[in-house]
């Protein structure tokens, strides 16, 4: 039987953190012309599922309401950002930008629990394609992760479209081309080059998807498959895409943050083009994932090229913590202002002056045995 825990307990020194984390992130996405968009927690099933993958769907919270309509709670931000484009902005000129600080209630398996109630915080680009829109998204992300003062990260940027690509080339069914991408995901090439060596898959793909599981990630693996594929017209055409951005983001000075890694596959299945997670040594999860997501506007309506990200909150204050505890513990002594029992006014007034000057403070009540 599942252990569920909520987000946080319900009184959390935290808590003045995350406030002030969703304060820098809304601030960071308006200084891009990102407008807040807010979308319902609780949705009609039928009407969203479309947007949701089979693990999505599988982790989601269902229920009947009175009337007999199958609800469910929000998985994920951004298929409930798409339905709501596709059924009411969808005459607004594009491009648009939209953001949100939003919960999402799904079951998260974390260190034996299962964790339900979680928030993002997270943007969404529509209507633009190409290198300016998915370096824009990446240059947001980049420039929250400063003004929060994180330093201990990386940005991994792999491509879907590529895996696609290279994976549809093989000719294997379904079910085989998920195998080979649970291999990938696993970091196992010798796992790849058996399950297509034994499809009988030509050695060329074979060498080149094996590639996309290897650990070192970098330029040396478009080299590789550039240079074993080099008459696949598509598969050469993607090489130039990503090695487009990974130079622009190069020139933006931001190349020691930004690494191709193309066994960075995972994520929801609406991922369609550059697919990317932000990691850090410190915490136990990724900070924030993102990519291009061209096809699951068109699940609910007219389709629509678009490419987003969403933060973990929890994460974000799981780095950003200790800090915060670190800096109370050495400001305490500073903060208190004495207020005697016998005589409050004097540090009432104290306190009140600091408070004019915007210096935190906090009442410590005596009695005159405490002298």
């Amino acid at each position: 039987m599942l252990d569920f825990q909520q987000a946080s307990p319900a009184l959390d020194r935290s808590v003045s953190l995350r406030r002030q984390v969703t304060a820098q992130a809304m601030q960071v996405f308006g200084g891009w012309g990102y407008r807040e968009i807010q979308i319902p927690l609780l949705e009609h099933f039928d009407a969203l599922k479309r947007g949701l993958d089979a693990d999505q769907i599988a982790r989601s919270f269902r229920f009947v309401d009175r009337a007999g309509n199958l609800m469910v709670l929000r998985p994920d931000v951004t298929p409930a950002v798409a339905k709501t484009y596709a059924y009411q902005l969808r005459g607004l000129p594009h491009p648009l930008r939209v953001s949100y600080a939003h919960k999402v209630v799904r079951i998260e398996r974390a260190f034996g629990a299962a964790q339900v109630e979680s928030y993002q915080l997270g943007a969404e680009l529509i209507g633009r394609q190409g290198v300016v829109a998915d370096v824009e998204v990446l240059l947001v992300v980049l420039e929250l992760l400063e003004r929060l003062g994180l330093r201990r990260f990386h940005i991994n940027l792999g491509d879907h479209r590529l895996a696609h690509l290279l994976l549809s080339a093989t000719g294997a069914p379904r079910r085989i081309r998920h195998e080979v991408l649970e291999a990938i995901l696993s970091r196992d090439p010798d796992e790849v080059r058996r399950i297509l060596q034994e499809l009988g898959t030509r050695q060329q793909y074979v060498d080149s998807i094996s590639v996309l599981a290897g650990l070192e990630g970098g330029l040396q693996q478009l080299d590789v498959i550039e240079s074993t594929l080099g008459d696949a017209h598509e598969v050469k055409k993607r090489i130039g895409y990503l090695r487009e951005v990974e130079r622009t983001i190069d020139e933006l000075g931001y190349g020691s943050r930004v690494r191709i890694d193309l066994g960075e596959l995972d994520g929801p299945d609406y991922y369609t083009g550059i697919g990317f997670s932000v990691v850090s040594e410190g915490a136990s999860r990724w900070i924030a994932r993102g990519g291009r997501y061209d096809d699951l506007i068109g699940q609910f309506g007219v389709s629509t090229p678009a490419v987003g990200f969403a933060f973990s909150l929890e994460t974000l204050v799981e780095l950003l913590h200790p800090k915060m505890a670190g800096g109370a513990r050495r400001r305490r002594d500073h903060e208190m202002v004495s207020v005697w029992k016998s005589d409050p006014a004097e540090g009432f007034e104290e306190a009140l002056e600091r408070r004019r000057n915007n210096l935190s403070t906090r009442i410590v009540a005596r009695d005159e045995e405490q002298s």
